[in-house]
Formats: C-alpha cells, structure tokens, sequence
C-alpha cells in the first residue's frame, strides 16, 4: 500500500473514531429526553457502520474500540462503559458477519436492525450481571426502539453511502473502481 494510501486511509479512521465520538456524546445528551432510561436513537452507529462498510476488519475494530474508550473517558461513567461496550462489541460482530456473507440478500438497514437488536442483548446481559435477571425484560421495550433506531440508522448510512462511491472524497478508500486502483499503484512508482 503506497505512503499516499495509508495516510488517506488513517485519516479516514481518525475521522470516522472523532465523528462516532461527537455523535456518541450527542446521542448521550439527547437520551436525557428520551422518555425511559438506556433509549437512545444510536447516531454514532452511523459512522461505524459506514467504517465497516469501507473498513477491513482490524481497522473497523479499532474504530469501535477507540470510540468506546475515548466517549466513556468523556462522559466519564464507568458502569455505562462496561454496559455500552459489550453492547458494541455484540453489534460489531453481528454486523460485520452480515456484511461479510449477506450483503447481497440483507440491506445495510436490515444489517444497522440486526446490529441494533445484538447490542440491546448485549447491554442486558451486563445489566443482569449488574442487577440481576430482572432487567432482562428491558428487552421487550428496547428492541423494538432498537429496530426503529436501526432502520434509521441503516438508511442514513445508504444514503452517505450513495456520496462516498462517488469518490469524491477519500477516492482510494470509498471507490471500487479499479482501473482507479491500477492507475493509483502505477502512478506511486
């Protein structure tokens, strides 16, 4: 991979890990109106969506890992952390699984809903470990938010998407063209 790629690409994902973050605190702020607590609409989701999209696996896992810590070191609540992160790292497999061996049949909505649904599982089972085997009836209120969260979530992303293949930003990282690749390699000699 030429120096020229590689630095396209890592500001890529540093742009990716700061946009998570900032909707990350957002989505946490406007929480504080949702009418039952652990509602949220799930924003960054969108920007790691669109990381494992255009991402290869390490590098969509550093995504996901560098805006959990950096979003729970800002907000500063540990036990939320714990809770969001297993959440996040459920939803992360589920949806790279999916757009691994199912893109073709599964929309990136049907995809951002499975993710959604993984983490909502993900978040009750700390909260059992927390609170005990109560809080998983949270289930049934969370996961139909969470398919709403993620239809939402997933058509946002398709319409980003839409831009990015143009290639107009970030050519080398968004464009599946490769006669754009070939001529990239070519030129770098």
């Amino acid at each position: 991979m030429g120096s020229r790629k590689k630095t396209e690409k890592l500001v890529f994902i540093a742009l990716l890990v700061a946009l998570s973050v900032v909707l990350g605190i957002i989505d946490n702020l406007l929480s504080s109106f949702a009418p039952a607590q652990g509602v949220r609409i799930g924003l960054a989701n969108i920007v790691i969506l669109t990381g494992l999209y255009y991402l290869k696996f390490k590098e969509s896992l550093l995504l996901i890992i560098l805006k959990s810590i950096l979003t729970g070191i800002i907000i500063g609540q540990v036990v939320a952390f714990s809770i969001g992160f297993l959440g996040t790292i459920l939803s992360f497999i589920t949806m790279y699984l999916l757009l691994r061996y199912t893109k073709k049949f599964v929309s990136l909505s049907g995809i951002s809903v499975a993710g959604s649904i993984a983490h909502n599982i993900g978040q009750v089972i700390m909260l059992i470990i927390y609170y005990g085997i109560t809080v998983a009836f949270n289930l049934f209120w969370l996961i139909p938010v969470g398919v709403i969260a993620g239809f939402f979530v997933g058509y946002v992303v398709s319409v980003l998407r839409v831009y990015l293949d143009k290639g107009q930003v970030f050519k080398s990282i968004t464009t599946k063209d490769e006669p754009y690749i070939i001529n990239q390699i070519i030129n770098e000699k």
